[in-house]
């Protein structure tokens, strides 16, 4: 067992990115590591594990009833749905090549990885491309993941931070919890413009930073927004806008990789935010 080898490997996993060091190492010890030889299989259609796995070398077959869904590479991760849902496995996975594969619990999941929103964000990304990814290769199993929503829609809302979906013409989808912080109810977002909410005089150059259609290193980073408070909230005596940075990210119908490659048919399904207070003292009445 090469430990620094395997923690090198588990820094460059996407949702392991946010991590600090000393919190990764606890995700690592609080794991398990397992070595699989090509067509070793990880689990099975039906098993009853609550636990996902992180690939950190070698690459995975994704299938059902010995019919290939999806292959998964170092720095993805499966499994899922079994330990969000504490259902049956839906699928089966099996090694397509030597590989290593960190096995992570609920409680580990739970301890380390719901309360960082930016790991999250990441999570969410990842399934909303395999989403958009599977629906092609078998639509029982996109269901299947489509009827589990309110399971991640728990621990989105375990964030502080305000995470919004847009959908192509800027009207929301999706809101957490956060959002009564300023106020508003869920169910009363959905389906209102985005920018309704931002202070008046928003430019379109604003508008085209945070309701952006960009993917990966062009993605809008902490650009600072004013969010105006709902006036049947006690807050609004005491201030009317509230300033946020907010993290961006375009949704596309085609993974991330294929969204700049030319004469790749793509649709823009709209756009991820991430809202978190700037400061104190941030409050403003206008």
């Amino acid at each position: 067992m090469n430990i620094l080898k395997d923690l090198e490997a588990l820094k460059k996993v996407p949702i392991c990115l946010f991590f600090q060091e000393a919190e990764l190492k606890c995700v690592y010890s609080s794991g398990r590591m397992m070595h699989l030889k090509k067509d070793q299989v990880l689990f099975s259609e039906h098993a009853v594990q609550e636990t996902l796995y992180i690939i950190l070398s070698g690459s995975m077959e994704v299938y059902k009833k010995q019919n290939r869904i999806a292959v998964r590479g170092a720095g993805d991760f499966v499994g899922e749905m079994a330990l969000l849902e504490s259902k049956p496995r839906s699928a089966s996975v099996r090694a397509l090549t030597d590989a290593d594969v960190l096995e992570i619990d609920k409680e580990t999941f739970f301890a380390y990885f719901v309360p960082n929103p930016k790991v999250i964000w990441e999570i969410l990304k990842v399934i909303s491309a395999r989403n958009r990814e599977d629906l092609d290769v078998i639509v029982a199993s996109y269901q299947e993941i489509r009827n589990s929503r309110e399971k991640y829609r728990r621990v989105v809302d375990s964030s502080s931070d305000i995470i919004i979906q847009t959908d192509a013409d800027g009207k929301i989808v999706f809101a957490n919890k956060a959002v009564s912080f300023l106020g508003y109810d869920v169910f009363d977002l959905i389906g209102q413009n985005f920018i309704s909410f931002c202070e008046d005089n928003f430019s379109d150059t604003s508008r085209a930073h945070v309701l952006t259609r960009r993917v990966g290193p062009r993605t809008t980073t902490d650009y600072e927004i004013s969010l105006t408070v709902n006036q049947q909230s006690t807050l609004y005596d005491l201030c009317r806008c509230i300033d946020f940075m907010v993290t961006a990210t375009g949704m596309w119908s085609v993974p991330q990789e294929l969204v700049m490659k030319k004469g790749t048919q793509k649709e823009f399904q709209g756009t991820l935010l991430v809202i978190r207070k700037e400061k104190q003292g941030s409050y403003r009445l206008v």
